[in-house]
């Protein structure tokens, strides 16, 4: 009996465990380096959830086609206007937003990602997957 009662309390605290784990998946630490090891030309919506997670804005970029995502870090209760036309350079640099990426789709399908940092020096930084896979990283 007692070993019946370790082995379902056991069973809990790895189901309890394994759902911690998934909820930390779905919400990847997206630092430059997570994005340049994962920023891909080519990839379809549901494969950017599935590695960049679903907490995102949108909106449509200037033409019908064109769909963008934007990811961003917020200090707790820190509060900006959001949007996809807007870069909010000023809360960026002074360390009240992390980051922001932009994923550009053309169809469906990734087009171009840009992040938009501030680096270890205190300038604003961005780093650009370009539509034919190329990558720049440059200072602002």
């Amino acid at each position: 009996m007692n070993r019946l009662l370790l082995t379902v309390l056991l069973s809990f605290i790895l189901f309890g465990c394994s759902d911690v784990n998934i909820e930390s998946e779905s919400s990847p630490i997206l630092d430059k380096e997570f994005v340049e090891a994962n920023a891909e030309i080519g990839q379809t919506k549901d494969e950017v959830e599935g590695i960049f997670g679903t907490e995102y804005f949108s909106g449509e970029g200037e033409f019908e086609t064109n769909e963008v995502w934007v990811y961003d870090k917020v200090k707790d209760e820190f509060e900006y206007e959001k949007s996809i036309q807007i870069v909010p350079f000023d809360d960026i640099r002074e360390g009240n937003v992390d980051y922001q990426l932009y994923i550009n789709f053309v169809e469906d399908e990734t087009f171009m990602y840009l992040y938009i940092y501030r680096g270890e020096d205190g300038e604003l930084w961005q780093y650009q997957v370009n539509p034919d896979g190329t990558t720049q990283d440059r200072k602002m």
